[in-house]
């Protein structure tokens, strides 16, 4: 079946939790020298204010790195334009960090959210994921005749350190009667691994696991 991904949002997070803090204003300044436009805040930790520096892409200001001394995070609203970021941003840390990349260990999070046009009616397509006997249970216990089911969920994976553990979450799109064509869903999927490499390939094929999803429960 095509299906077509409307809108995409990733934000790619690359956070030290054993090693050398990273150096942000050495960061920082090599993003400068290549057209970033920069903010800074400070925000609030369990173990005192953390400065961040917001570093905007120069042609797509919505697309932006976040770093600081825990590591960097990319937040990107089209998928090739995070790709790009997220290389860049592993090209400033290697060459930081050098040598003691190999004695440092990272928590790698992935929250990619996507809208997928399916022409179909998806909460009829979500109902038959939840069997029909639960839903009459929770029914007669809410004492409510209008509960149907919304969203469903799905994980693999092992859920600790080194391994990967993924979740994903499917949701309809509530669109107004009568505008335009109809029939999508957001689909929501959680990453989390601690290997740089395993975690940029899945970012990479992130819309081929989107399609398979998608034809899986259709």
């Amino acid at each position: 079946m095509n299906i077509e991904i409307e809108k995409f949002h990733m934000i790619f997070k690359n956070l030290i939790r054993i090693g050398k803090d990273l150096d942000a204003e050495r960061f920082r300044a090599q993003l400068l020298s290549q057209g970033f436009v920069q903010e800074e805040r400070v925000i609030p930790t369990p173990t005192g204010p953390l400065k961040e520096y917001l570093l905007r892409e120069p042609k797509k200001l919505r697309d932006l790195i976040v770093v600081s001394v825990k590591g960097f995070v990319v937040d990107a609203w089209d998928l090739d334009s995070g790709i790009d970021l997220v290389g860049l941003a592993y090209d400033v840390y290697e060459t930081i960090l050098g040598d003691l990349i190999k004695h440092t260990i990272v928590d790698i999070i992935g929250n990619y959210t996507a809208t997928v046009f399916i022409g179909k009616d998806p909460e009829k397509i979500l109902s038959k994921c939840v069997t029909k006997d639960s839903v009459i249970k929770l029914r007669k216990s809410l004492n409510r005749s209008d509960v149907k089911p919304f969203m469903v969920g799905f994980c693999w994976g092992i859920p600790r350190p080194p391994h990967e553990w993924i979740i994903a979450n499917i949701t309809p799109v509530m669109e107004p009667t009568g505008l335009g064509r109809r029939g999508r869903i957001q689909l929501s999927i959680r990453y989390q691994g601690v290997d740089p490499e395993k975690g940029i390939s899945f970012l990479r094929n992130i819309n081929e696991l989107i399609k398979k999803i998608v034809n899986g429960i259709i």
